[in-house]
């Protein structure tokens, strides 16, 4: 969904850094401006890789508060007490280590506007304290008994369903309601390939003026592999081969066999040709199996937060099945993505 100063897009298709030529992307950046002059709770909700901070960027970058601080806090990062400490601040002495009195996000981000990034890890606790602050427009310090006014404008971000969280008693309701206030969700890549070539080539040629080499394109046949591959780490993960690809074989054109093997791994959507022959069919078929095989993984796994256990449960199938069939098609799920085996990808 980015886009490089280097090589501008057409209004039409690019919007804050952001670009697309999806409708429904345009209907987020038409509500991005529709919603930025306010002050309203965002929840902006998707996969891993789409974009969530951009847009969260994008909507301070058109607020009154565009001038002041715009700070983003990982709630995946610490553990909950030195996330308090993090958001809250801490009084000097409140804990070992205090060594001094800490301001906290929420108190520096005053006037500007703070992101909550993936909200849905925070302990009952942290959601409990969370709540108040909205509430109240106060925050008290960890081992202190003032209160602070802030003035903030706050936006969250999952890439879990908090609706379900709340179902089984993992979220606050009263806080998810004062956190949906304007939702926004954001469509996985594969439910937009149209963007798929436009953000290839952006990607291939900014890389390319990067390293000082000429930029070769995509042939056709490469091309539709991409565009026919479900990208399961979204447009991050898209970025990140369009690099790797510059980096090996910048300056030529590329082509089918330069790409990795999860990508030539032609799916059955997108043959090179008709199958002549029986073989050729029964081959089609096969892979056309295995397409939807794991097609089905992954949609299982992003209704359940990427909870093996629960992703098996609502499917009908015992765990270790679930994870053999995982594993036959080199996945697996950590850290709130879907992961290739296939790809060196680190543990978050």
């Amino acid at each position: 969904m980015e886009t490089d100063s280097a090589f501008p897009a057409h209004e039409s298709e690019g919007f804050e850094g952001m670009l697309s030529q999806c409708p429904e992307m345009h209907e987020i950046f038409s509500l991005i401006r529709r919603i930025a002059p306010v002050d309203s709770t965002v929840l902006i909700t998707g996969e891993s890789g789409t974009g969530k901070e951009m847009v969260a960027r994008a909507i301070h970058r058109h607020s009154r508060r565009r001038d002041f601080p715009f700070l983003a806090c990982d709630c995946t990062a610490l553990a909950p007490t030195l996330l308090e400490s993090e958001l809250f601040g801490h009084a000097k002495g409140s804990f070992s280590g205090a060594i001094a009195t800490k301001q906290g996000l929420f108190e520096a981000a005053h006037r500007g506007t703070l992101l909550l990034d993936e909200v849905a890890n925070l302990s009952p606790e942290t959601q409990r304290k969370l709540l108040r602050v909205l509430e109240s427009r106060k925050v008290r310090k960890v081992g202190d008994t003032a209160e602070h006014e802030i003035d903030i404008r706050l936006v969250a971000t999952t890439n879990r369903v908090l609706a379900e969280m709340v179902k089984v008693g993992e979220f606050r309701a009263d806080l998810y309601y004062r956190l949906n206030v304007v939702p926004i969700f954001l469509p996985p890549l594969r439910e937009r390939r149209g963007d798929i070539p436009l953000l290839a080539s952006v990607f291939l040629r900014r890389f390319c003026h990067q390293m000082g080499v000429p930029c070769g394109g995509f042939s056709p046949d490469a091309m539709r592999c991409m565009e026919a591959y479900s990208w399961p780490g979204n447009v991050r993960e898209l970025r990140n081969i369009v690099e790797r690809l510059a980096v090996l074989y910048g300056g030529l054109r590329i082509e089918s066999p330069h790409l990795p093997p999860e990508l030539r791994e032609r799916p059955p959507d997108c043959p090179a040709e008709p199958p002549r022959t029986w073989e050729e069919l029964r081959r089609l078929k096969r892979a056309m199996t295995r397409d939807l095989e794991r097609r089905f993984l992954i949609v299982a796994l992003e209704r359940c937060g990427y909870n093996i256990s629960q992703a098996a449960e609502s499917v009908g199938m015992q765990r270790p099945n679930f994870h053999a069939l995982l594993r036959s098609h080199g996945l697996r799920a950590g850290g709130g993505r879907i992961k290739s085996e296939r790809e060196a990808m680190p543990d978050d």
